[in-house]
């Protein structure tokens, strides 16, 4: 039998989301390139740093607070929620097999996400795997502000006027209601980041752009071919991207450093920072080795096809530039085109 506690934290809330997201439009799916993202995982055991890199990109630690019964009359619910289209759904199903709890349920339309929110799965599974591998973004804010309102429940103290007044305090300083001065000061204040293999290849997977460009100008003739990695984040997480160059030992950052070293630089700079590396070269090997989950594997499996043949001089030819021109079309949101034109049957 439950107790008061658990009723008034979490029993209502998993019914309700999954109501609300009930209904579903699958996408169409290349079914093909599903077989070869379980083939990869497949041979894969995933790795703690992982788990921790990709939610860095793609999780939110939620708190909610509800109408409800008991002494406040109020319910609270925290969750850990990852989103993604769904394409690339098994690695949600490799979360909930990580955790060993928390359901992956539809989303809006052609997504899935995997929930976490049960009281003893929160308290006993999800804070303290980031206590043992911690978030690196300024994600890791969310998390502690997440942890203390996860104590406050477990203490019971949600179930007084006090306490629940803390835990919404809480949820009113966390995700978009946090400042840029906080975030960043939140990164400067941590010791130089270091990075873990896994992490990198989770967050890449998660934020990461594998992109391609072939350009011929109709006056002279030249033609122009490029290979990009891109990362995008806010700027107050400009110090991750930072951390990414340093790790890679090449490629750079976008604004400069010496335009990020403190806050009043950095809010001068627009919203968005990056890091770039168009030396596939020097990346190819990690990413042969540290292999993408998602669909992203795909781009990169074109992205590498491109810079083989452009060494191999392939644009020279009518032929050879058409097929470099193809891969570029039909490369991340261009695959999404090209696999419903094919007309798929939805899995």
């Amino acid at each position: 039998m439950l107790s008061q506690n658990e009723r008034n934290f979490s029993t209502k809330c998993l019914p309700e989301v999954a109501i609300q997201e009930k209904s579903d439009n699958s996408e169409l799916v290349n079914p093909t390139s599903k077989l070869i993202l379980m083939e990869v995982r497949e041979k894969e055991k995933i790795n703690p740093n992982w788990v921790t890199g990709f939610i860095d990109g793609e999780g939110s630690f939620i708190i909610a607070v509800y109408p409800g019964s008991g002494p406040t009359s109020k319910n609270v619910s925290l969750r850990l929620s990852v989103t993604q289209k769904s394409h690339s759904e098994n690695v949600l199903y490799d979360l909930q097999n990580y955790f060993d709890c928390g359901q992956v349920i539809r989303s809006s339309k052609g997504c899935k996400r995997f929930v976490v929110q049960a009281k003893g799965d929160i308290l006993n599974k999800i804070i303290p795997h980031f206590k043992d591998f911690p978030l690196v973004t300024s994600k890791g804010l969310n998390f502690e502000t997440f942890k203390e309102a996860a104590e406050i429940v477990a203490r019971g103290e949600h179930l007084n006027r006090k306490g629940l007044d803390r835990i919404i305090s809480l949820k009113g300083a966390m995700n978009k209601n946090r400042g840029f001065d906080e975030l960043f000061n939140y990164l400067q204040s941590k010791k130089k980041i270091q990075l873990n293999p896994a992490w990198v290849q989770a967050f890449v997977d998660a934020e990461g752009c594998f992109g391609t460009l072939i350009t011929k100008s109709d006056k002279t003739g030249k033609i122009v071919t490029r290979n990009r990695l891109s990362i995008a984040q806010s700027t107050h997480d400009y110090s991750v991207l930072k951390a990414i160059r340093d790790f890679f030992d090449k490629g750079y950052t976008s604004p400069k450093p010496e335009n990020v070293d403190c806050l009043a630089k950095a809010k001068l700079q627009p919203d968005n920072s990056f890091y770039y590396n168009s030396m596939p070269e020097t990346i190819i090997p990690f990413f042969d080795k540290y292999p993408m989950y998602t669909r992203k594997l795909l781009d990169y499996q074109d992205f590498k096809l491109f810079y083989s043949l452009k060494q191999n001089k392939a644009y020279l030819s009518d032929t050879g530039f058409e097929e470099m021109h193809n891969i570029c079309n039909n490369m991340n949101s261009g695959r999404d085109s090209a696999e419903k034109k094919r007309k798929y049957p939805a899995q």
